[in-house]
């Protein structure tokens, strides 16, 4: 009985119930020691039940409304004197989507497609020539080739006229250097005293249209300088031959190069001979025994003429003991009447030193019996003196 009027001493003290109201349906049932009924139905915009028994002893029941998806059911038991019935609605459905979707897509696609395609689209050797022998063409006419003359190229060599600079190089040459595919020999030519390339015009012209690249020194004494003007021209167009901004850029076969010259430079052009790089030589009246010739040789004379006469032909020819070489006398012919000097066909003489190099620098087959073998054209001809060595084939 005693415990029941305590009881009922209880209510009449606390007849209210004494709840802090606050915006929410509260009908919760908690059992504490404040004995204080706090069902905070936390009416948030979310669809959160929180049954919270808060065993506080404060009277504030702050009912936070976090506009969160929770559906978290904290039985939150603190024990503490703060006056916060937190309803730490704090489910803040941590959906925290912060869609961590680093779609960093690293698409790493950095595609190193280093496709670098290296099509280095070379002829042959890496030339832009094909290196082989020339078709077969008549030596005593004008060849296949346009030509074009160029005056005052490449460097200046030798000895100019009196009080002059030394002079530079006139180049007779294929006007289009592509047009047959193959590389291109070359010849450097010699002048006789006083005079210039310009003057031997019809037979370097008809070396040019047989596919010839010709370098002729303008100097007046190219037997004379140092290095010797013949040689620096062969020189002259090899560079060309690598220099992408010239005409003869790969187009130069550098395997073949010949030499040739009259009088003056008929002697320069046996001095120049004994350069490893010139491979056959023609000296026209007036040639120069030499030992050290890397190639066949044939050495022209006239037999009409008093100026140089043929004993410099005859001393050339004895001097040579292992490579093929020919004493040519044409029995006509003086210091200078060999040359063309009206039209465009070449002289018999002309004709023979076009046949010549065609033989030994374009692997022309077709007039090699001109010369080789004991019943070769020029030594049939009558109008010839002919006598071989080591060309018995």
């Amino acid at each position: 009985m005693r415990y029941l009027y305590l009881i009922l001493l209880a209510f009449c003290l606390y007849p209210c119930g004494c709840s802090s109201a606050s915006e929410s349906d509260s009908h919760g049932d908690s059992d504490g020691d404040a004995d204080m009924d706090t069902d905070t139905d936390s009416d948030t915009d979310s669809d959160s039940d929180t049954d919270t028994d808060s065993d506080t002893d404060s009277d504030s029941d702050t009912d936070s409304d976090t506009d969160t998806d929770s559906d978290s059911d904290t039985d939150s038991d603190t024990d503490s004197d703060s006056d916060s019935d937190t309803d730490s609605d704090s489910d803040t459905d941590s959906d925290t989507d912060t869609d961590s979707d680093t779609d960093s897509d690293s698409d790493s696609d950095t595609d190193s497609d280093s496709d670098t395609d290296s099509d280095t689209d070379s002829d042959s050797d890496g030339d832009g020539c094909v290196h082989g022998a020339f078709p077969t063409a008549d030596p005593t006419a004008p060849g296949p080739f346009e030509t074009v003359t160029e005056l005052e190229v490449g460097p200046q060599a030798g000895v100019g006229a009196e009080g002059e600079e030394a002079p530079r190089f006139t180049m007779f040459r294929p006007a289009d250097m592509t047009e047959s595919g193959l590389c291109h020999p070359v010849i450097t030519w010699g002048n006789g005293t006083g005079s210039s390339p310009t003057m031997y015009g019809a037979l370097l012209r008809n070396l040019a249209s047989h596919g010839f690249v010709v370098i002729g020194s303008d100097s007046p004494n190219v037997a004379q300088g140092d290095p010797a003007p013949m040689n620096v021209g062969v020189t002259w167009v090899l560079e060309q031959n690598d220099d992408p901004g010239s005409e003869l850029y790969h187009r130069i076969d550098t395997a073949n190069i010949g030499a040739t010259g009259h009088s003056q430079g008929a002697m320069a052009t046996s001095r120049a001979s004994t350069d490893e790089r010139i491979v056959t030589n023609v000296p026209i009246e007036g040639a120069m025994a030499q030992r050290t010739l890397h190639g066949p040789a044939m050495f022209f004379c006239g037999g009409q003429d008093d100026i140089v006469g043929c004993n410099g032909a005859q001393s050339a020819l004895d001097a040579v003991t292992d490579l093929p070489a020919m004493y040519a006398e044409h029995i006509e012919s003086d210091h200078g009447s060999w040359m063309t000097f009206r039209g465009t066909n070449p002289s018999s003489v002309e004709s023979a030193i076009i046949a010549w190099m065609r033989v030994h620098l374009m692997g022309d087959t077709e007039l090699r019996s001109w010369f080789y073998g004991p019943s070769c054209k020029l030594c049939e001809d009558s109008d010839w003196n002919i006598i071989q060595k080591n060309m018995d084939e």
